[in-house]
């Protein structure tokens, strides 16, 4: 590296590696948009089996309507899945 141990390093050959390797400090972390975080907390794996489930529920309530115990499981599914998400993410 062309540097002693009294003396260190020449200003000259300072200025040289500067200009060939940057200056010597950390680089800022590029981070994850919140939206995406937001996105990876709602769509977990089991956060997609209770969708799907939800769905099953709003499809069975749509193929027989006289049964809203379906229709009512599948708003209480899909709302306590969507605020585990919001709380997950907070």
């Amino acid at each position: 590296m062309g540097t002693s141990i009294e003396n260190g390093i020449k200003s000259i050959r300072a200025e040289i590696k500067l200009k060939e390797f940057g200056p010597n400090e950390l680089t800022e972390r590029v981070g994850t948009p919140w939206y995406i975080l937001f996105l990876k907390e709602q769509t977990g794996f089991f956060s997609l089996l209770l969708y799907a489930g939800s769905v099953l529920c709003f499809i069975g309530y749509g193929l027989d309507t006289e049964d809203v115990a379906s229709l009512y499981l599948g708003i209480i599914l899909a709302v306590v899945c969507f605020f585990t998400g919001v709380y997950g993410y907070s």
